[in-house]
């Protein structure tokens, strides 16, 4: 049995709102943490389905209710891909936040690894993540718990949600320390930076990023030296000349690091195209200052609609050939219109080549191509042969 929501209230600035809640039922519950119970629940006036957040603490007086964190923070927000806050009722000592209704998380999409993403999902969930991102640091806050629980998704729309620990950037450090779930915290808060910025933030990007590919966390550690060790294990060990900043900090709580070099990420993460691997080896920079900024992030040629990759290694041989036709390029070099181009180019792979194992691909990653294959053809032709004689090697398909 659901619980009926509060009919009274003792706070005379709260008088107004008495009996809010009673256009409200609840449906079933979503979530119990430690600060509040979730419900999906039901607009009786509207029809509306919403999402209440009943807070465990209770509360003396509206003013209270006011100066919460995320309160503060959420009606001060508006953006399609941060999740909206329709209402704050507060009745009985009991602080009810209203949201719009949203399916599952990000998470629980994934399921249990079996539900396996496209690139071209994987670049619509990053694109609207990172608008949401991008208008929040430009309001100025840091969200500080980036992970995919945090993301809300209904149908194919992305949301950035739970803004309990966020931080207004001019409200200046210390900070604290203990921000983020532990896979998705940036190694300069792991380090008990007393200071760090948004970047922090762009950390957790590149850790979910790889996840939509994996299945599975990036750097699942198992405490916080451990999450350390994990990062190194994959990134290579940091020294003065990759984060200078990062070291006076380790020494500082006697931490050494360990010296391990990197390993290839496109080995770890064999289904994403390089140009993923390239935006997660930026957003997972050991240096706060070299990762992109979410605006910088969306400009990076994974985004880039307009041309199709392959995947970092579709081959498991010791050979590495670029097999991308970059479609704006082949337009150029035969003259010919973008309409003669836009049905996508495919390219019959060496038969040389040997264990050839190619993951399943959207249609969008099976438009393959590159320059670099055109170039290595020319180079193999006949003395005098055109590139129209080329393109008869290659053929127009599409791929459903």
């Amino acid at each position: 049995m659901y619980p009926e929501f509060a009919k009274q209230s003792v706070d005379s600035e709260a008088l107004q709102q008495l009996h809010k809640m009673d256009k409200y039922v609840a449906l079933k519950t979503l979530g119990d943490g430690s600060c509040g119970i979730v419900y999906k629940a039901i607009n009786l006036e509207t029809k509306e389905i919403v999402a209440i957040k009943k807070m465990k603490n209770t509360f003396n007086c509206w003013e209270e209710c006011r100066n919460l964190r995320e309160i503060n923070i959420l009606s001060k927000l508006n953006h399609p891909s941060v999740v909206g806050l329709k209402e704050v009722v507060m009745e009985n000592h009991v602080l009810y936040m209203i949201f719009e209704y949203m399916e599952c998380n990000l998470f629980e999409k994934m399921g249990d690894g079996n539900n396996k993403f496209s690139e071209a999902e994987i670049r619509n969930i990053m694109k609207q993540f990172l608008q949401g991102l991008s208008y929040i640091h430009n309001e100025g806050y840091i969200h500080r718990d980036l992970k995919p629980e945090n993301l809300l998704v209904r149908n194919d729309i992305i949301k950035v949600a739970d803004f309990g620990l966020a931080r207004d950037v001019l409200s200046g450090p210390p900070f604290t320390n203990y921000v983020s779930t532990r896979w998705y915290r940036a190694p300069e808060i792991l380090l008990r930076s007393p200071s760090y910025t948004m970047a922090s933030d762009m950390w957790s990007v590149g850790a979910i990023l790889a996840e939509l590919f994996m299945s599975s966390p990036l750097f699942p550690g198992e405490s916080e030296t451990d999450q350390i060790l994990k990062i190194c294990s994959i990134l290579g060990s940091p020294d003065y000349t990759s984060w200078p900043d990062g070291i006076d900090l380790a020494r500082a709580m006697n931490f050494n690091f360990y010296e391990i070099g990197p390993k290839n990420i496109s080995h770890i993460i064999q289904n994403a195209s390089s140009e993923a691997i390239d935006l997660i080896m930026q957003l997972c920079s050991w240096d706060p200052s070299k990762r992109p900024t979410a605006a910088q992030a969306l400009q990076h040629p994974f985004f880039d609609m307009r041309s199709f990759y392959h995947p970092a290694s579709p081959f498991q041989t010791g050979e590495h050939p670029m097999l991308a036709i970059n479609v704006w390029d082949y337009e150029y070099l035969n003259k010919q219109s973008t309409d003669d181009c836009s049905l996508g180019l495919s390219l019959a792979v060496k038969p040389s080549i040997p264990d050839i194992h190619r993951p399943h691909q959207s249609l969008e990653d099976n438009m393959l191509g590159s320059r670099n294959c055109l170039h290595e053809h020319n180079k193999s032709a006949r003395p005098g042969t055109s590139m129209e004689d080329i393109s008869l090697e290659l053929s127009l398909s599409l791929s459903y």
